[in-house]
């Protein structure tokens, strides 16, 4: 069993140390056969990395905590590898809401799961979700707006247009927490009164309050696609091999004949179910030449 771990934490970081500080996680990790990825900057580190034993992934916990400090960590578990290399990167943001003027200092009205369903439950509020439409889909909260992004950065240009009163109490959430970090700022420094996040977002909401107000499945950036409410690899999704995006339409492919698995808008645009895109490219080439034969 892989043991695997999501974590962020903001902590400033010189530019001209990052370099080393990136080459020595990737070799700390690379000497335990970890996998994942990481990601430091200027304003932090963010990450999901897999570990083969639950001891190997406390010993990089550790490590961390050396040079970070405490973090909290998102763990959960898949019988096979979710990733397939180790990378340790260095990025302009750790989480790319597109303005690096936006950095998280702190708590900033974080809600326990408890208090987030006690929230709901007792007063009038708008539950935003911050993450990415093809996210949205396979799961969401009871009651929750979609604001339909394409990406994290479309976030701004969606709180100038919408309609949420700025005196209305928001809750915000996504997938581990770090994208409402800045999503939160992003709608204070707009003119929004009362924004309150999820504090460790769906992963801990799933871990501590299964079966309440979360309905579907999470979307995870590897190869387990998605997690189910109890924090295992999803059994209905796989990633459509035509737009990276989930799919669970199980299909036969229409060239080499094997089993795989499309979203529901690749088989109506492309009007036709393959298993790659190679598959899909052969295929088409086999109907123009019976095009050109009739």
């Amino acid at each position: 069993m892989f043991h695997i771990s999501a974590h962020y934490k903001f902590f400033p970081l010189e530019e001209a140390t990052l370099e080393e500080l990136r080459s020595s996680l990737f070799a700390f990790g690379e000497g335990l056969n970890m996998s994942g990825l990481v990601i430091v900057g200027a304003e932090g580190l963010n990450g999901t990395v897999a570990a083969q034993s639950e001891e190997v992934l406390q010993k990089w916990k550790d490590h961390l905590e050396s040079i970070f400090g405490e973090i909290t960590y998102k763990d959960s578990f898949a019988d096979t590898q979710p990733f397939k290399r180790w990378f340790v990167k260095i990025r302009t943001e750790i989480v790319s809401l597109g303005d690096t003027e936006v950095v998280p200092n702190g708590k900033n009205n974080h809600l326990s799961p408890e208090e987030w369903d006690h929230m709901i439950d007792t007063e009038d509020v708008v539950i935003l979700d911050t993450r990415n439409e093809y996210e949205t889909e396979i799961g969401i909260f009871e009651g929750a707006t979609d604001p339909k992004l394409h990406c994290f950065q479309d976030f701004p240009e969606y709180v100038k247009k919408c309609d949420i009163p700025k005196d209305k109490k928001v809750l915000m959430y996504c997938t581990g927490g770090i994208r409402c970090e800045k999503a939160s700022i992003e709608m204070q420094r707009q003119g929004y009164e009362n924004v309150y996040q999820l504090d460790g977002g769906i992963l801990r909401y799933m871990q501590e309050r299964p079966q309440k107000k979360w309905k579907g499945e999470c979307f995870v950036f590897d190869h387990r696609v998605a997690v189910n409410e109890d924090l295992m690899p999803s059994q209905r999704y796989g990633l459509c091999p035509h737009c990276g995006d989930p799919g669970d339409q199980n299909i036969t492919c229409e060239h080499c004949q094997k089993p795989g698995m499309m979203c529901m808008r690749c088989i109506k645009s492309l009007n036709r179910q393959t298993c790659s895109k190679d598959c899909a490219y052969r295929r088409n080439l086999v109907l123009q030449k019976k095009a050109l034969v009739r």
